[in-house]
């Protein structure tokens, strides 16, 4: 286990599976519409409600437009919508890495709801598309910046993609990527996506 997982929150601490039993219930809708409306299996959604699997950040975006949730509701923190003149600070201190099913995420802003944006800083320490799953795609757009270490973008369409610190990128969503980390050190990335209700593929 590394040092960014041993102080990472892991997935069952932020009780993801529990909040989507909730929100699903209060929508009235079984598993299988879940599961029509999102593009994610059953049997995902079903091992994600009992927290026997991690769930990726691209599905939790997808999952809360669905259901009608803002993400921070996911995240278990108190969250306002954006209004004139609002702004959102989070400092070094207040963060946290929390364990998806590729990396480690520090989710940003999470005191603000119904953002058009979706910031994050991700630690990358997977090194093949094998062991994060293949490859994921979700609704709207992304910008990726690389703070440290070295990572490997692999993508529809394109060979992969080698990217060091200070290198960045700004591609379609919904073709589908993952990030591999390709040096000694874990990678550290910023990320900010952008957020439809269009289904993304079945990853979990």
């Amino acid at each position: 286990m590394s040092k960014q997982q041993s102080n990472a929150r892991v997935f069952q601490d932020l009780h993801i599976g529990a909040k989507l039993k909730t929100f699903r219930r209060a929508k009235a809708l079984s598993l299988s519409d879940l599961s029509k409306l999102t593009n994610i299996s059953e049997a995902t959604l079903s091992r994600v409600e009992n927290e026997q699997t991690p769930v990726s950040a691209h599905n939790l975006y997808i999952l809360s437009q669905v259901l009608g949730v803002d993400i921070t509701a996911f995240l278990g923190v108190s969250a306002n919508p954006i209004r004139n003149g609002v702004r959102s600070i989070t400092r070094k201190s207040d963060q946290s890495p929390a364990e998806t099913a590729r990396y480690l995420t520090d989710v940003l802003c999470t005191d603000l709801a119904n953002k058009k944006m979706h910031p994050a800083v991700n630690i990358v320490e997977k090194r093949s598309v094998v062991e994060v799953g293949d490859l994921a795609s979700h609704p709207g757009e992304e910008f990726l910046y690389v703070l440290s270490g070295k990572l490997v973008l692999h993508t529809d369409f394109y060979a992969p993609l080698l990217l060091e610190e200070g290198d960045s990128i700004y591609f379609d969503g919904t073709m589908a990527h993952a990030y591999i980390c390709a040096g000694d050190e874990p990678t550290r990335i910023l990320v900010v996506n952008t957020v439809d209700s269009t289904a993304s593929r079945d990853v979990p």
